[in-house]
């Protein structure tokens, strides 16, 4: 299976027992847990860091290998990004030419890896520079050099990991030759959908992050394009396509045109505006509140930058200081500008993918869908044209209470009561704010300040005839 960087066994053991994700498949069949040996490995390390006994033994008993492990972050220095995303695959076809039992190997990429292109076809595109020229650049170049050439090497990618990722792609099917392949590329990954039960989410990464930070009260404003689709993946979804598409590349049942990459995305079937979102989360986050939001969730989407911008400062940046200021004075530690500043970056690394549509064909997919028997179908659920938005994000924010905030759904009542004395302590300080600007402009250094614009302007405005006539008399 896929490997974690420095994942040990007893830690893998330990979580496993621990995390509800498992409960289903405990409960139903304890033995199959048994089962799992986890190995210690890392991706960033040449022979991904196994032992030489582990690597025997994985040669020697796997049949099939999914390729999961990348960072996902979009800031990702190039090095970093290299290293995991690009030398990992490689580290992984090495191992996998190892296994003499190997039936399939599954790579996830990533629908976001040609986002240069309005439409994207499930097909290998072009490479935006040799792979091998790249790797040698961060052998080669020290850090400043290589962050000072990153954005004109990833142009017109947006970041790292879209342009490594591409590139990965072109180091399996060159690397792997030979090798059962399949390629899944997921869209924006979110919580389970169906398995193994609605709504399980553990992570703070993309929209959960987003969708917490609005419970919570924090973030207030999106920067978006007005009708932007969103593409939105449940994380049950891919995974059952790995799964089929494994089976798929050891038995050849269905065989593809070309190469064997799928696409696995909503935008095609079941495509969610931001419009419909914004009333879909406005909905479930009412009706499952976080226990002790900061702020009352009331944030919304902007189509105007500068409307945004005003908006982060005056609710985020501006408070956080005053936060800071508070946590000094009773000699604490000031965090909030600090995790201000984080999320504005976290928001400003997700604007490009907030501001453009994409066209994501699925046809392989479907294709690989249709050779499915009933039975697989409903064993292995990956067509998303039943998915119900409104059911799935309700599912979603009941999850992301749950299992990353830690909070218990008997706790509803009392989380509603309490958003709602946040309500009004909201519109009393909008009050109290719209007041102080009436105060501040009533002044009398506001009516000069008035004054003198409107003197500046008037001035301005006769001096206009001269302008054109100067103008018209040097073109003729």
């Amino acid at each position: 299976g896929p490997f974690e960087p420095s994942l040990s066994s007893s830690l893998s053991g330990a979580r496993t027992q621990r995390t509800t994700l498992f409960d289903r498949i405990k409960h139903s069949q304890p033995e199959v847990i048994q089962k799992v040996f986890a190995v210690k490995g890392d991706i960033t390390m040449e022979g991904l860091g196994l032992s030489d006994e582990d690597e025997a033994r994985l040669a020697e008993e796997v049949n099939v290998l999914f390729h999961a492990a990348a960072t996902i972050n979009f800031t990702e220095p190039m090095r970093v990004a290299v290293n995991m995303n690009m030398l990992g695959t490689k580290r992984v076809v090495s191992l996998a030419k190892k296994m003499r039992k190997l039936e399939a190997l599954v790579h996830v990429s990533t629908a976001y890896a040609n986002c240069h292109l309005p439409e994207v076809y499930e097909d290998l595109y072009p490479a935006p520079m040799d792979p091998g020229r790249l790797i040698q650049l961060t052998e080669w170049l020290d850090d400043k050099l290589l962050e000072d050439i990153t954005p004109r090497l990833v142009e017109p990618r947006p970041n790292t990991y879209t342009y490594t990722k591409a590139l990965a792609e072109h180091l399996l099917f060159n690397d792997g030759e030979n090798l059962p392949i399949a390629v899944i590329r997921p869209s924006i990954v979110c919580g389970s959908w169906l398995e193994p039960f609605p709504g399980w989410v553990d992570n703070l990464f993309a929209f959960t992050g987003l969708l917490v930070g609005m419970g919570k009260g924090v973030l207030r404003s999106l920067y978006v394009r007005q009708g932007i689709k969103l593409d939105f993946i449940p994380v049950d979804v891919p995974i059952n396509l790995m799964l089929v598409s494994a089976w798929n590349a050891a038995t050849g049942k269905y065989k593809p045109d070309t190469v064997p990459i799928y696409c696995c995305s909503t935008g095609s079937q079941k495509p969610l505006t931001i419009e419909a979102l914004a009333q879909y989360l406005k909905k479930s986050v009412r009706a499952y509140p976080f226990n002790t939001p900061l702020w009352y969730p009331d944030g919304s989407a902007k189509t105007s930058k500068f409307m945004h911008q005003l908006h982060v400062y005056c609710a985020n940046i501006i408070p956080a200081y005053i936060a800071d200021a508070l946590f000094k004075l009773f000699g604490k530690k000031p965090i909030a500008v600090k995790l201000c500043q984080r999320m504005v970056k976290a928001i400003g690394a997700l604007e490009y993918f907030m501001l453009r549509d994409w066209t994501f064909h699925t046809t392989k997919t479907q294709e690989l869908w249709q050779s499915l028997s009933p039975v697989d179908r409903d064993l292995y659920h990956f067509d998303v044209s039943d998915l119900d938005w409104d059911r799935y994000i309700e599912a979603y924010q009941k999850g992301c209470k749950q299992y990353i905030m830690k909070e218990d759904l008997k706790d509803v009542p009392k989380a509603l009561s309490y958003v709602n004395k946040m309500y009004y302590v909201h519109r009393l300080v909008q009050v109290l704010m719209m007041y102080g600007v009436y105060c501040l402009l009533s002044t009398d250094t506001a009516t000069s300040l008035y004054s003198a614009f409107f003197n500046g302007a008037t001035h301005l405005l006769s001096l206009a005839p001269t302008f054109v006539a100067a103008e018209e008399a040097e073109i003729s």
